[in-house]
């Protein structure tokens, strides 16, 4: 098998894995859907009784933040390592004001927090072939990041950050983590945590992984402008995409979504009409839109696609409408893997 690749897209509810085999057509591509690291661990914390410590990195919060946050209702203590307690807030101080006793070690740790599952990984990679050595392999992450500047929103760093990486690069393969970045916290753990493992590999943004997945999609059909939605578990991003390159975004959050809404936004989107403020204000991450387009296409992709099913065409990245962030992980190692 050479190129050797392992891709993971970590979401809120689901982790997507893909090994490709470049001498295969995609839908033969070995592929994995699984919890999410931050599910399984919710699950764990919400079995316990007692006093507990908590080590590990920062990761994905959500679920097993929540669920540390219910063992302290329930009248437990939750002693934490600094490292690891900034999956809960990126501003200790707040961590703290939540009843968190942050410390520097613990002699004892009940929940190691990590988005990274190398085991498992290790274990997919035998069920293919037992020669194969996830150390033989370049590993893609894809997650989502916020962001932390201490007293901004995390809504605005994301958003500032976006467009100044738009400004910069709007190719979606492109738009790759390979050094860390000193304010997104969850992008710099995993980096971290590759080096000190000894694997190489690289980040990205899994909305913009989206996007990467969608464009390569579109380019084997023939389509050279068009909008994918994304309808995630927790966030919803919708991106209008012209001849390979991002010309704008938007992301909300899916909770506050329904089919009326999304069409109002994509019409604003492809029209350029469609505002940071307006997003911002109704209570999503916001927007930032270059140019207008007139779409080929509308493709919906993710587990809440049904939101859009009025508003676009459901898509099969990899054979599979899940499977759009590890498409673009796949992009992204192949334009990398191009430079060398």
């Amino acid at each position: 098998m050479a190129n050797l690749f392992l891709g993971v897209d970590i979401g809120k509810g689901t982790q997507d894995i893909v090994v490709p085999d470049f001498s295969l057509n995609e839908e033969n591509w070995p592929k994995a859907i699984l919890p999410s690291p931050t599910e399984k661990l919710a699950k764990k914390v919400a079995e316990l009784s007692g006093d507990i410590g908590v080590c590990g990195y920062v990761m994905g919060g959500g679920p097993v933040k929540r669920a540390l946050v219910n063992h302290l209702k329930r009248e437990f203590s939750v002693r934490i390592t600094e490292k690891a307690a900034r999956t809960i807030r990126d501003d200790i101080d707040e961590v703290k004001r939540l009843g968190f006793e942050v410390v520097d070690s613990l002699d004892r740790c009940d929940i190691y927090l990590s988005d990274l599952e190398t085991e498992t990984y290790q274990r997919i990679l035998w069920s293919i072939d037992r020669g194969l050595e996830l150390s033989q392999f370049t590993i893609g992450i894809a997650c989502q990041d916020h962001g932390f500047v201490k007293g901004q929103s995390d809504r605005v760093t994301r958003f500032r950050y976006l467009r100044k990486l738009l400004e910069r690069e709007r190719r979606p393969e492109r738009m790759v983590v390979t050094e860390r970045t000193g304010f997104f916290t969850r992008f710099d753990s995993i980096l971290e945590q590759l080096s000190e493992i000894g694997l190489k590999g690289f980040v990205m943004d899994s909305k913009i992984a989206a996007v990467a997945g969608m464009d390569g999609y579109a380019k084997r059909l023939g389509v050279k402008e068009f909008v994918v939605l994304d309808v995630g578990n927790g966030h919803t991003l919708g991106a209008s995409v012209k001849e390979g390159e991002v010309v704008g975004l938007f992301e909300h959050h899916t909770k506050m979504l329904d089919g009326s809404k999304l069409k109002l936004l994509v019409g604003k989107l492809v029209r350029g009409e469609l505002s940071f403020e307006e997003v911002f204000e109704d209570g999503g991450h916001g927007a930032v839109v270059f140019e207008k387009i007139e779409p080929e296409r509308v493709f919906v992709v993710g587990p809440n696609r049904r939101l859009a099913a009025r508003v676009g065409e459901e898509a099969y990245p990899l054979g599979d409408a899940m499977l759009y962030g590890c498409a673009g992980l796949v992009e992204a190692f192949r334009f990398l893997t191009s430079k060398d």
